[in-house]
């Protein structure tokens, strides 16, 4: 196992009453790297997710963010150690800017209060720290836009936004590309590859669409049917003829 993970998990569990959803999960993710999480619908994919991010403590196993421990931390706690996710439906205030969605978690972060953002434009380190944030995803042009009158790719890319204003260790996320068309794919798995580039952010993924699992991940972990089936680089998952059986019927292509 990777011994400089950000992210370390240890025979991770998860039941809802006798029927165990995900059994004896370990796993890490590198510092720095993108990791891929893959399996067929009904794998425990979201269920190891939510157990990891807070939404629900794990029945059993444990988890480790930067060598510290918090497992069944509530999800706000995890974003407090780092930790932070985005979803696979866009989650973004859509009546303000741009920049204003940017300002939300930077103000929650310092635990500071303005009425409905009227003088937190006098904030300098707010503003400063939230218009780098948009330049980091190329959106600092927009940052006066009602998000409300955005594509859905370029929402998505606020969302990338507000989840990098905290500077996480570690990035979950969940069906990144979901929803959109083939340019802002591409678009997607470009602006991942150069944040893990340039910032070294790490991200942990999980994805359907293979193109993108096998254009971003430098690992991949696949699960199926709650248990983990393999592990590997890109090229080992592409040629494993359990993960090509079990996962999608067929060989992988990307």
């Amino acid at each position: 196992m990777t011994t400089d993970a950000v992210l370390r998990i240890e025979h991770l569990g998860h039941s809802y009453g006798k029927f165990k959803v995900i059994e004896d999960i370990s796993l890490a993710v590198g510092k720095g790297e993108t990791t891929a999480l893959i399996g067929p619908n009904g794998a425990g994919k979201t269920t190891f997710y939510n157990a990891i991010s807070g939404k629900f403590p794990p029945t059993k196993g444990q988890v480790f963010l930067n060598g510290a421990e918090v497992t069944g931390l509530p999800s706000h706690r995890m974003v407090d150690k780092g930790m932070c996710r985005s979803f696979q439906i866009t989650n973004v205030f859509t009546e303000l800017t741009v920049v204003e969605n940017i300002f939300s978690p930077l103000v929650i972060h310092q635990k500071k209060h303005y009425k409905l953002y009227g003088n937190i434009y006098k904030d300098k380190q707010i503003v400063e720290k939230a218009m780098h944030t948009l330049e980091m995803v190329g959106f600092a042009d927009r940052a006066g836009e009602t998000v409300s009158s955005l594509a859905y790719g370029d929402k998505r890319l606020v969302e990338m936004a507000i989840v990098l204003a905290r500077d996480p260790s570690v990035v979950l996320l969940d069906e990144p590309t979901a929803g959109m068309n083939p340019e802002e794919t591409e678009n997607m798995i470009n602006l991942i590859k150069d944040l893990a580039r340039d910032s070294g952010t790490t991200f942990f993924i999980t994805e359907h669409d293979m193109k993108v699992v096998f254009s971003l991940s430098e690992k991949i972990y696949v699960l199926h049917q709650g248990h983990l089936l393999a592990e590997g680089k890109p090229e080992d998952i592409r040629a494993n003829e359990d993960v090509q059986e079990a996962y999608l019927g067929r060989k992988v292509h990307a």
